[in-house]
């Protein structure tokens, strides 16, 4: 085989296996850039674009993309299902204070059960979960004689006003992502 002929085998080869790792890797990217951006909806300061929008949704209306849209589906599901139990924690908290006793709300009895639920189907542990309800039922003791619960390290007493705005919070924070996460852009409310 002459010279010519073994460079564009060679420049064949090295472009089909080059071409081969390129739609994995892209693919990889695209699920770390949309993971990405359904974190950033949880920030205070965030702001649901349509062009954001599009760009997410870019790629998953193909029918080849099912394989991605049922793993965004299922972490979506995850999302919305820890957004309810921080909701119906604060809810219980504002119960608790309210009554001058532990409230659990029925909201969070949902949510709960959905989470194990999730965690049995998915073969997962349960340990941590359980250890969070036990923290969390225990807590309401304490927030409803107005004494300070441990956060993420902190000591904090918990108020109708610090209720309040984290409710408020968490619920732009559901609206940011039932919004991203429905393929049809959705222009945010006129407040």
């Amino acid at each position: 085989m002459n010279f010519r002929k073994q460079c564009l085998r060679a420049s064949l080869v090295l472009a089909l296996s080059f071409s081969a790792l390129s739609p994995a890797a892209m693919a990889a990217q695209t699920e770390a850039e949309r993971q990405a951006v359904i974190m950033s909806m949880f920030k205070d300061d965030a702001v649901l674009t349509e062009d954001v929008h599009r760009e997410f949704w870019s790629g998953l209306q193909d029918p080849e993309a099912a394989v991605s849209r049922g793993a965004l589906e299922r972490v979506a599901f995850a999302l919305k299902n820890n957004l309810e139990m921080e909701r119906a924690t604060v809810v219980s908290y504002k119960a608790s204070i309210k009554q001058r006793k532990p409230v659990v709300d029925k909201s969070y009895e949902s949510a709960l059960k959905t989470r194990l639920e999730m965690m049995q189907m998915r073969k997962l542990p349960t340990d941590a979960v359980l250890a969070k309800d036990k923290a969390f039922r225990e807590s309401l003791a304490l927030v409803a004689k107005g004494k300070p619960v441990e956060a993420n390290g902190t000591k904090i007493t918990m108020t109708n006003a610090l209720i309040d705005q984290a409710l408020v919070r968490l619920e732009a924070s559901y609206a940011r992502l039932e919004r991203l996460l429905n393929p049809v852009w959705t222009p945010a409310p006129a407040k």
